[in-house]
C-alpha cells in the first residue's frame, strides 16, 4: 500500500510540475477519440472525416478551453448531420443551440463533462458517469449529464437510422421521416431511463459523500453503483429497452472499480487517526471533526561521489 501512495504521489507532482504541456495534451486526445466515434457513427462529411483534418482539430483544439471544444465538437456533428440532410441538420442545429444556452447559463465551467460524457457511453461505461460527478461536483451538473447523454442517444439515433436518410434521391427528407426520428427521440425510453437513473445517483452519491460519516466516499460509491443498477435493471425490464442485463452487471463492476481508483487519488484518508475538536467564539460552538490526509514522503536518495582517480607520485628529475 505504501508503494502505491508513493506511486500516487510521485505522479501528483510530475502532473503539477508538467502541467502546462499535461493539460493540452488531455484535451487533444478528448477531441481525438471524440471526432474518431463522431467520424465512426455520423462520418457523412468526407473534408472534415480525413485523418490530417482530425489531426488538425484535435491540435488546434488542445489549445482552447473545454467550453470551446465543445462548441468545436458540436459544430463538427453539425456539419456530418447537414451533409447527410439539410433539414435534419437544421433540427439538430436547434436541439444543440438550445441545450447549449442552458449549458453555458447553469454549468459553464463544466465542458469537460459534455465531452466526456457521451464518449462514456461508446465505450459502454456509461455507469462510471454518475458516481464520478457524485464524487466530485454538485447536483448542479446533472444539467451536464443529461445533456451529454441526449447527445449521445441522439447521435445514436441518427446513426441507426442513416441509411434511410442517406438514400434520399435529391438529398431531403420528407416530413415524415423527420418526424419520425423525433419520435424515435421524445419516445426513447431508454435515454429517459439513463437520465433519470443518473439524476438519482448523482444525489445519492452527493449526499453520502458530504455526509460526516467514516468511509463516506466508500459508501457513496457502493450505495450509488447499487442504486443506479438497480434503476437501470428494474427499470429496463418494466420499459423492455432491450438493455442486456450482462452488459448492465459488467459496467456496474468496471465503474466502482474506476470509481475507487478516482477516490485512491483524491480522497485518501486515514479514519484511524480521525480526531475531533471543539472551540468557540462570540456567536457560535464548533464540533470539527479533523480526519488526517494519507501521505507518504518518497525516500531521498543522497549520492555521493567518490573520486577514484589516484594521485600520481611526482619523481625528481635526473641531472
Amino acid at each position: 500500500m505504501t508503494g502505491l501512495i508513493e506511486l500516487k504521489e510521485k505522479l501528483k507532482n510530475f502532473y503539477a510540475e508538467h502541467e502546462v504541456v499535461m493539460r493540452p495534451i488531455v484535451k487533444f486526445l478528448a477531441v481525438l477519440v471524440s471526432l474518431m466515434v463522431i467520424k465512426s457513427n455520423i462520418g457523412y462529411m468526407n473534408i472534415i472525416n480525413m485523418w490530417p483534418v482530425i489531426i488538425i482539430i484535435s491540435v488546434v483544439s488542445a489549445f482552447l478551453t473545454w467550453g470551446m471544444l465543445v462548441l468545436v465538437l458540436a459544430a463538427d456533428i453539425a456539419v456530418n448531420i447537414f451533409s447527410m440532410s439539410l433539414e435534419l441538420g437544421a433540427l439538430v442545429f436547434i436541439v444543440m443551440l438550445i441545450m447549449f444556452l442552458f449549458f453555458f447559463r447553469f454549468t459553464p465551467k463544466q465542458g469537460a463533462l459534455l465531452v466526456l460524457i457521451p464518449l462514456a457511453y461508446f465505450l459502454k461505461i456509461p455507469f462510471v458517469v454518475p458516481i464520478a460527478v457524485g464524487l466530485i461536483c454538485s447536483p448542479v451538473s446533472i444539467v451536464s449529464v443529461a445533456f451529454g447523454t441526449v447527445l449521445y442517444y441522439m447521435i445514436d439515433v441518427i446513426s441507426n437510422n442513416a441509411t434511410v436518410i442517406t438514400n434520399s434521391s435529391d438529398g431531403t427528407i420528407g416530413s415524415a421521416s423527420i418526424n419520425a426520428i423525433i419520435n424515435m427521440m421524445s419516445n426513447n425510453k431508454a435515454m429517459m431511463l439513463a437520465v433519470i437513473a443518473s439524476a438519482i445517483t448523482i444525489m445519492v452519491v452527493y449526499i453520502i459523500r458530504r455526509a460526516t460519516i467514516n468511509n463516506a466516499w466508500a459508501v457513496a460509491i457502493i450505495t450509488g453503483a447499487i442504486v443506479d443498477f438497480v434503476i437501470t435493471l428494474v427499470g429496463s425490464i418494466m420499459l423492455n429497452t432491450k438493455s442486456s442485463i450482462f452488459w448492465i452487471i459488467i459496467g456496474t463492476i468496471i465503474s466502482i472499480l474506476l470509481a475507487f481508483i478516482l477516490q485512491f487519488f483524491l480522497f485518501s484518508v486515514d479514519y484511524s487517526r480521525t480526531e475531533h475538536t471543539q472551540f468557540e467564539d462570540d456567536e457560535y460552538y464548533y464540533y470539527v471533526k479533523a480526519v488526517p490526509k494519507i501521505n507518504v514522503t518518497a525516500p531521498e536518495m543522497n549520492v555521493k561521489r567518490i573520486n577514484a582517480q589516484r594521485k600520481r607520485k611526482v619523481q625528481p628529475k635526473r641531472r
